[in-house]
């Protein structure tokens, strides 16, 4: 098993935290039911993109913390795996809050997919879920600065 832990800064009220991730989830294309983002890597000139269904959903808050549960697997299959984890979300100074991803994936293949993990595959795990959550930044700031509202 392989852990990621990443954090960035968003700018979005804290108390508007649980209504900006329902608008970025449902901003997301949609296909069988299931949210689907793309993962992302960039190597020199080249992006490669897989498509992953996505779930973001919350699980607890407490005083300046939120927590939702986070999960991505390949979307129709592939050789990429799934990863189960959580988004915290602590409130910081004025209009901004800190977004920790923690969370881990076992690699596909047995033994051959955890040879690669430790060559090179962990490094792309960790790109994908830098650039993943700096999406869910982005959607997070797109969404309280456009005034989303969730019925």
């Amino acid at each position: 098993m392989s852990e990621i832990h990443e954090c960035l800064t968003v700018l979005c009220p804290f108390d508007k935290v649980p209504q900006a991730a329902v608008a970025y989830v449902a901003s997301l294309p949609v296909e069988n039911g299931r949210p689907i983002v793309a993962l992302r890597i960039t190597v020199g000139d080249l992006i490669v993109e897989r498509r992953a269904d996505l779930v973001l959903k919350h699980a607890r808050s407490y005083p300046g913390y939120e927590i939702m549960d986070i999960e991505w697997r390949p979307h129709d299959g592939g050789l990429y795996p799934v990863f189960r984890g959580i988004l915290s979300v602590e409130e910081e100074a004025g209009n901004f809050c800190r977004l920790d991803l923690d969370g881990a994936y076992v690699p596909p293949l047995g033994l051959a997919g955890a040879v690669f993990d430790s060559v090179v595959g962990h490094h792309i795990a960790l790109a994908a879920a830098r650039e993943l959550l700096d999406e869910i930044k982005t959607g997070l700031e797109l969404a309280v600065q456009s005034g989303a509202t969730i019925a």
